[in-house]
């Protein structure tokens, strides 16, 4: 995968469930450069603190985030954040339930 530098800029994109391969051909068809990174999604709460203890989970675990990006719609609304641990499997066991 390239880094973000002066020759490249990398968009982030999470497409909706069973949106994938529509995703892959557009990008494909429109002769992008791009790759693939398998991420975990979760909404938690708009409330100070929850994502510390999201976090902690992970530290809990030893699992290194790669990176982490979040958006919320409102106040009142919850949080999607996106991360990309260096352990998908282990990573995702913390959150079955």
């Amino acid at each position: 995968m390239r880094k973000d530098s002066v020759d490249y800029a990398l968009i982030r994109l999470l497409p909706a469930d069973g949106t994938v391969n529509k995703a892959i051909d557009l990008l494909h068809r429109e002769d992008y450069l791009f790759d693939m990174m398998p991420v975990i999604a979760i909404e938690i709460d708009n409330r100070p603190g929850e994502l510390a203890r999201i976090a902690g989970k992970f530290g809990e675990e030893g699992i290194n985030i790669n990176y982490v990006y979040g958006s919320v719609s409102g106040p009142d609304a919850k949080c999607l954040f996106v991360f990309c641990p260096e352990d998908i499997d282990l990573a995702a066991s913390i959150f079955k339930a």
